[in-house]
């Protein structure tokens, strides 16, 4: 049996803001930058790259970029876009990066707010490339809309991957440069998709809760039609 691939789902009602990359997004560019990552004429590998918003603000300046991810949903988007703007130095390859190889050496490996890359497979994604930039997760998510919901359905915190690989990079004598960025804001939405928005969030969680109470849950938030979800994010970025 296939099993359906929830970041497929997910890639529907992604690219709220086209595709631009956000002030954080922006903000996050020019940090690295100024910690001397220099994309011209290099080679990237973008893990985890989704619908390619870094990946083709990226080839806009790199020699080329190879975006690899599990969701062909996520890929089709990305494609569209790329022929939209007229890229000629991209390629994607649809596998999860467990099962994903090559022999190829890259300049830069690069990794954005992705559950791509597992603690075991930390040397994997070392191994890409001679540089390598990473932002995720420091600790989890805050939303004002699910965060309730998921304590009060026992959902049990733990180590984030981005505090595993700083300890790791430390245990192998590896040079970084780290710093925590935080991103607040607000996501409105209206009921069918807030629903949505939860059954998913529920689903990749592997959290359970009946159809009638997620619905009286949400209604309870629900004003004018509109949910409107405090989102906190607090990251961390390597680059080593």
């Amino acid at each position: 049996m296939i099993v359906a691939n929830p970041w497929d789902k997910r890639a529907k009602t992604y690219d709220k803001n086209s595709g631009k990359l956000t002030k954080f997004q922006l903000d996050f560019l020019e940090l690295i930058k100024s910690w001397g990552v220099d994309f011209k004429e290099k080679s990237i590998i973008d893990v985890g790259c989704g619908t390619g918003n870094y990946t083709l603000h990226l080839a806009k300046e790199c020699k080329e970029i190879l975006g690899v991810d599990s969701s062909e949903g996520m890929l089709n988007k990305l494609e569209t876009k790329r022929q939209n703007l007229g890229l000629t130095n991209v390629s994607t390859k649809c596998v999860s990066f467990d099962e994903f190889q090559t022999s190829k050496k890259f300049d830069i490996a690069f990794l954005t707010m992705s559950p791509a890359v597992r603690p075991d497979e930390f040397d994997k994604f070392i191994n890409l490339a001679s540089l390598r930039v990473y932002l995720n997760w420091e600790i989890s998510r805050y939303s004002s809309v699910l965060s309730p919901l998921f304590t009060k359905l026992g959902k049990k915190s733990k180590t984030s991957d981005a505090f595993l690989l700083k300890e790791h990079l430390k245990a192998k004598n590896i040079a970084f440069k780290t710093k925590i960025l935080e991103e607040k804001r607000v996501e409105s939405r209206e009921f069918n998709e807030a629903l949505e928005n939860a059954k998913w969030h529920l689903n990749i969680s592997e959290l359970e809760i009946s159809d009638d109470e997620l619905i009286k849950y949400l209604k309870n938030l629900e004003k004018n039609g509109i949910i409107s979800d405090e989102i906190v994010s607090t990251l961390r970025v390597l680059v080593f």
